[in-house]
């Protein structure tokens, strides 16, 4: 149960910290290396979070949190830009 709220937290901290991003143009060096330093970041966060009381391995803990920081990141690199929030075309 643990681990699925721990989830459910990366999720939600993934949202609301996109929610404020001004990425830079897509494929731009700076963006792909901000990129790979949030899953990074992501992934130390999760392995961190594994505990004994979890229901899972420290090994299958682990896959889960690469398979999740590198969905995230593919999810970054290919998918939709976020609006700021408050806005409808995401002009100022």
């Amino acid at each position: 149960m643990r681990g699925l709220l721990i989830v459910c937290w990366l999720v939600g901290a993934h949202a609301a910290g996109t929610a404020f991003a001004s990425p830079a143009p897509t494929g731009s060096h700076e963006e792909t290396r901000a990129i790979d330093e949030r899953v990074a970041a992501w992934l130390g966060t999760c392995l961190a979070d594994w505990d004994k009381a979890t229901h899972m391995t420290t090994n299958e803990w682990r896959a889960a949190c690469q398979r999740v920081s590198v969905e995230r990141g593919k999810f970054l690199r290919e998918g939709p830009l976020p609006l700021p929030i408050g806005t409808e075309d995401g002009q100022r």
